[in-house]
């Protein structure tokens, strides 16, 4: 069966200050953003596959076989957050995935760790292909733990033109705006989030303003990778970029209200959000 959305990446498990660990990464929120929107979604990820995955009911998963789960750590400093990573899952390959769920109408490329490479995004030449980069935006040294890095991200012009929609936070750019514009080049719809004051679509290398909804934010935790999931489902459906990031501001702006996964709200919620 043809899942209507795909999101490929590492489901992470998540160290917590006080003990204990949470599971995250792109996979987890895209994938429930999706199915409280209600539509079907499928994922490949890596793990123990005799462990269940944290994911709503109905959604699809293949997991390659791993020995470790992707781990993160967050320490908080005077100085500001230390992020760590503990652990590597599995490379994922085009090979791994089911033969149906290659025509996926929607692929979402979400790498937290380079676990696969942009290259990627060329083996589905008849889908919406939407980016989250971050994976490809880290390093860290060897042996792990070991302390993460933000580079700068310099992707393949050529690789990048197979990509329909690049969604990033100003974040992940260290405030680089012209970085940030710089992508729009060969990629003819990015998203660049910013939090409380909206984001900036370029559309053909045009930008246009969105704003935020008003929110009460709790938890930003993985609200642009709800942001994407939602801004990808609304434009394959209308075909508006303008429409499309606006619902899917409506969305995030949700989201972010509660802990975790918690408050990723339905259709008629966004819908309500928006009006």
């Amino acid at each position: 069966m043809i899942p209507p959305y795909l999101v490929i990446g590492d489901l992470t498990r998540d160290l917590l200050p006080a003990g204990g660990s949470s599971s995250g990464g792109t996979v987890r929120y895209a994938a429930t953003t999706i199915a409280r929107l209600g539509v079907g979604a499928a994922v490949l990820t890596s793990g123990d596959p005799a462990q269940p995955l944290d994911l709503p009911a109905g959604v699809q998963a293949t997991i390659v076989p791993a020995q470790a789960q992707s781990t993160f750590e967050n320490r908080y400093t005077p100085t500001g957050r230390v992020q760590l990573l503990h652990a590597l899952g599995a490379r994922l390959h085009f090979t791994d995935l089911p033969h149906a769920w290659r025509a996926a109408p929607i692929v979402h490329l979400g790498p937290l760790t380079g676990e696969f490479g942009l290259d990627m995004a060329e083996q589905f030449p008849d889908s919406l292909v939407g980016v989250t980069p971050q994976g490809w935006m880290r390093e860290w040294d060897s042996p792990l733990p070991a302390v993460i890095r933000r580079v700068t991200w310099k992707p393949n012009p050529t690789q990048l033109r197979h990509v329909d929609v690049l969604v990033l936070s100003i974040e992940d750019v260290g405030g680089d705006e012209d970085l940030a514009e710089s992508y729009a080049h060969d990629c003819r719809l990015v998203a660049v989030t910013r939090g409380a004051r909206g984001s900036t679509l370029y559309i053909s290398g045009k930008p246009h303003q969105i704003d935020a909804f008003p929110a009460v934010e709790r938890d930003p935790t993985g609200a642009g990778d709800v942001f994407a999931a939602a801004l990808l489902l609304r434009l394959r459906e209308t075909g508006d970029p303008i429409a499309a990031a606006t619902f899917a501001s409506a969305v995030a702006a949700c989201a972010v209200e509660g802990s975790g996964t918690s408050t990723i709200p339905t259709r008629a919620e966004a819908m309500a959000r928006m009006g």
